[in-house]
């Protein structure tokens, strides 16, 4: 191997000598006529540095927020304290190569909680190459290829730019604990995008492996916080047909998910290695915006079924339903007020998790199964670039905490508050 490098590294040497010579001799017999660039090339060059300037952009955006509770901790150890505990930062590039063909990446740096710990973690958010097929006037259709955002709901998508939702804290339709599973996947996405004189429509299909290594979503799911284990994707998909009207004044969609992972034990002794879980979920989104008013809600149920779970536990097939209705008002045209009723429930036929805390023997609270709240916000836009917000949250129910920052069942409460204010920043 060393003999093969060091062949190498002297036929490149040698290589780079002749060319080095080359051009040499070149720059000798051309002396005269490189002294200056002529006028004409000048304007050549101009060109094509515009052209690069306008097929390359740069964006990105940060974003922190400040959480003070009572009862239950979120994004650190906020109760009865104060948590800075999340910090999204990201940056993105993206590169028009030809007419039809572009690219895209995006990195995210994120710190939430117990969960990424105090560190936070650094992951490529999504990365594709986009190729569209057709390209006519009133429409468009392509097919996209890498790690790909899901088109879920009304904002999932953005779901980490705090620029593009109402509040702080996403409805519980966006279940914070699944996060990862239904983020982004790692495949391919035919979309398509049609407009007429009644509106714009847009269909998208993602096909591919979701990131499901994530020890919050595997708690929630077996509601085990010591598991050695994660969980692994199996080929899913996720689909959404959208429809606007007057420009986006009315937005209307349906979303559908089908997502399979197994668990992947560390060895033969654990509990849960034979354990199977499977989602089907849709996803009922609409949406008003007008000058001064805007309405958004949201319906989503879930059929979930967990197998093999572990020895004695029976499979379980639970059905869950999250939902919201929200209301804002633009006071002014850079400060706006939200109001919002948000509801969530794992298991319909258990909506008051008396069942589940009895299979528990009492050991996890029947409040883990449910939550409601009543939220009220508002933004101030400093700038375009620049947004600073609070909330208050009122939650009857704890179903959406993180166990990994309430590793204390005992200790999570039924009734409690969050206070939180966020600054943002983008470019």
């Amino acid at each position: 191997m060393s003999q093969f490098i060091t062949l190498m590294l002297r036929n490149i040497s040698y290589l780079a000598y002749l060319f080095s010579c080359s051009v040499y001799a070149q720059v000798i017999n051309n002396a005269s006529s490189i002294a200056v660039p002529s006028e004409q090339e000048n304007r050549a060059w101009q060109s094509v540095k515009k052209t690069w300037r306008d097929d390359i952009q740069f964006h990105g955006f940060l974003s922190q927020g400040l959480f003070s509770s009572s009862g239950n901790n979120i994004y650190g150890k906020s109760k009865g304290s104060v948590s800075a505990g999340l910090t999204e930062l990201g940056l993105n590039a993206s590169y028009q190569a030809l007419n039809n063909l572009s690219f895209a990446a995006q990195g995210l740096y994120r710190r939430a909680g117990a969960n990424t710990g105090d560190a936070g973690q650094v992951t490529l958010d999504f990365a594709f190459v986009d190729l569209n097929l057709l390209n006519l006037q009133d429409g468009r259709l392509g097919i996209r290829s890498g790690r790909i955002k899901n088109p879920w709901g009304l904002y999932n998508e953005t779901r980490d730019v705090a620029f593009t939702h109402p509040t702080i804290f996403l409805p519980f339709a966006y279940f914070e604990r699944s996060r990862t599973l239904f983020l982004a996947l790692d495949g391919g996405q035919l979309y398509a995008d049609y407009n007429t004189s009644v509106g714009a429509f847009s269909f998208k299909f993602n096909y591919g492996w979701m990131n499901a290594d994530d020890k919050e979503l595997l708690t929630a799911i077996i509601n085990d916080p010591t598991a050695a284990g994660h969980l692994e994707s199996k080929p899913s998909f996720v689909t959404q047909l959208s429809y606007e009207l007057w420009g986006g004044q009315y937005i209307f969609s349906l979303s559908y998910a089908n997502l399979d992972l197994a668990y992947q034990a560390t060895n033969m002794a654990d509990p849960y290695a034979q354990m199977q879980a499977h989602f089907d979920s849709f996803m009922l989104s609409g949406q008003y915006n007008g000058e001064k008013f805007s309405f958004s809600g949201e319906y989503n149920l879930q059929w979930n079924k967990f197998t093999d779970i572990r020895l004695g536990v029976p499979d379980n097939s639970p059905v869950s339903e999250h939902w919201y209705v929200e209301a804002g008002y633009r006071i002014l045209d850079n400060l706006q007020t939200t109001l919002r009723y948000d509801s969530t429930v794992q298991d319909l036929s258990d909506r008051d998790g008396k069942k589940f805390a009895a299979k528990t023997a009492g050991m996890l609270p029947a409040h883990l199964m449910y939550a409601q709240a009543i939220v009220f916000g508002l933004r101030w836009d400093i700038t375009p670039s620049w947004m600073v917000r609070a909330e208050y949250h009122r939650v009857h129910g704890a179903s959406t905490i993180s166990l990994q920052d309430n590793s204390d069942p005992a200790q999570i409460a039924k009734n409690w508050n969050i206070y939180a204010l966020q600054i943002a920043f983008r470019f």
